[in-house]
């Protein structure tokens, strides 16, 4: 791993072990002794590393290529380091190392990812401290790392090709003031929404502020008990409505805080909303499901978020497809939501298009007006392998996971809930499953939030072009 690559790495960690100081001050706070040496060790840890790297390695800016090598490391070695509190407390009462390792890091990875599962039976029983400390690696994973890699370690081009990719290109000459913007609005969602459930009732902020970065971020679903407070009519509406901003694209929240409403709503945006339309039409006819509960859970799958209520277990195969589809495509590209993503559908659709297009000009039936841009075509042709590889990926390892005894469809479903970083299970998932699954289920959590294409990137030999 080159230099550069790690000095950014060691950056990171300084990040995340800077985050890690707000549990501890919350477990110095509410007297949580013994929580706060593994929490202590953990943000020393961080800290310590991260200098190290910082001070051997020089920071520049990284190609690509070396942004995606970037990208996979810090979603397995944040994990690793991550770990440690779970590894120290053991919430799972392991039986030995091995599985106290295994799920220590699979809770860990589970959270940066933002997956949301839990091998932690009620979390009513975890302290506050690791409660926060919970939710914040969700936070670090969905929000931090994500835009701090946009903000900083991109090239010039790089960025601004991205900032093309999301539709944001003409919302601002300073592209990574844009990011950042947007990365201060996510911060205001999660206080102004924590100021909204204080006043409807939910006044431990602690884990009132858990239960709302968990669910922008799209991850931990909380303890049964804690859950049911929060499913009167307005508390629903406004976990629907926090969902649906943590699963659109950055340029929607951007232009609706700059009240450029028009800009907000644009081709991506619109299809997801209609995505969401039908798919709680279908769910309220096939299941007479009440339309919000029918809308709550579309979203939850949409958005990657993961929050239940109905028993999607006891539902018919019809129902089950459903949600497997929509959990499938996610939510819009660079957001918080998983899955394949509306925007590749647009492009994939885009690429059939062309393709009839292309056959009907070679057969003389129309006239060629204009030749598409050769960067088109090439984004066409990213989505659809995209696709491929994602459709492949969860096929090949439902496979796998089907023989711990389960049917095909429901594997599917828990494999799907792991690539898609979506965390609901059927059952299946459970801390007394055999250690083999359980790294299949982490590694597939790690491929659905680094993607399959960075990957392959990152593990390529392919190298940048000197200029």
């Amino acid at each position: 791993m080159g230099r550069p690559i790690l000095a950014n790495l060691g950056f990171l960690l300084q990040i995340a072990g800077s985050l890690t100081i707000v549990p501890i001050a919350v477990g110095l706070y509410f007297n949580e002794t013994q929580h706060l040496a593994s929490l202590f060790i953990t943000c020393i840890t961080f800290l310590a590393c991260g200098f190290l790297l910082n001070v051997l390695c020089e920071r520049k800016e990284l190609d690509f290529k070396s942004a995606s090598i970037l990208v996979l490391a810090t979603f397995i070695i944040l994990p690793l380091i991550g770990a440690i509190p779970y590894m120290y407390d053991d919430p799972f009462k392991s039986p030995n190392l091995t599985d106290r390792f295994t799920n220590s890091y699979f809770e860990s990875v589970s959270g940066f990812t933002t997956t949301g599962f839990s091998f932690v039976q009620n979390s009513d029983t975890l302290a506050k401290s690791m409660l926060l400390y919970r939710s914040l690696t969700e936070l670090m994973g969905g929000v931090g790392i994500v835009f701090l890699l946009c903000a900083f370690f991109h090239t010039r081009k790089s960025l601004n090709n991205l900032g093309n990719a999301l539709g944001i290109e003409t919302i601002g000459t300073n592209v990574k003031r844009v990011f950042l913007a947007v990365f201060a609005i996510y911060g205001i969602y999660i206080l102004a929404f924590m100021a909204i459930f204080y006043f409807l009732g939910f006044q431990d902020l602690v884990r009132t502020g858990s239960f709302v970065i968990d669910t922008i971020t799209g991850g931990f679903q909380p303890s049964i008990s804690q859950f049911q407070q929060y499913l009167n009519v307005l508390p629903k509406i406004c976990i629907t409505i926090l969902m649906l901003l943590g699963s659109v694209n950055f340029a929607f929240n951007y232009h609706m805080f700059t009240l450029r409403i028009r800009k907000a709503f644009s081709k991506e945006v619109g299809l997801y909303l209609l995505i969401i339309t039908i798919g709680t039409s279908l769910v309220f006819f096939l299941t007479k499901i009440e339309p919000l509960d029918s809308l709550f859970h579309v979203v939850s799958m949409t958005s990657s978020t993961g929050y239940e209520y109905v028993n999607i277990a006891s539902l018919n195969d019809t129902v089950k497809s459903i949600f497997i589809l929509l959990m499938l495509i996610g939510g819009c590209a660079f957001s918080m939501a998983g899955g394949i993503r509306v925007s590749r559908l647009i492009a994939f659709a885009t690429s059939i298009k062309q393709a009839i297009r292309g056959v009907l000009i070679k057969e003389k039936v129309i006239k060629e007006k204009n030749r598409k841009s050769e960067t088109n075509n090439i984004d066409s042709l990213s989505a659809l392998v995209s696709i491929l590889l994602f459709v492949s990926t969860l096929v090949v390892f439902s496979i796998m996971f089907s023989t711990i005894g389960v049917s095909f469809t429901d594997a599917l479903f828990e494999i799907g809930s792991a690539l898609t970083t979506n965390g609901i299970s059927m059952g299946a998932t459970t801390v007394s499953m055999p250690l083999f699954y359980k790294w299949l289920l982490t590694t597939a959590m790690i491929i659905g939030r680094v993607e399959i294409m960075s990957i392959l990137i990152a593990i390529s030999r392919y190298r940048a072009e000197e200029t």
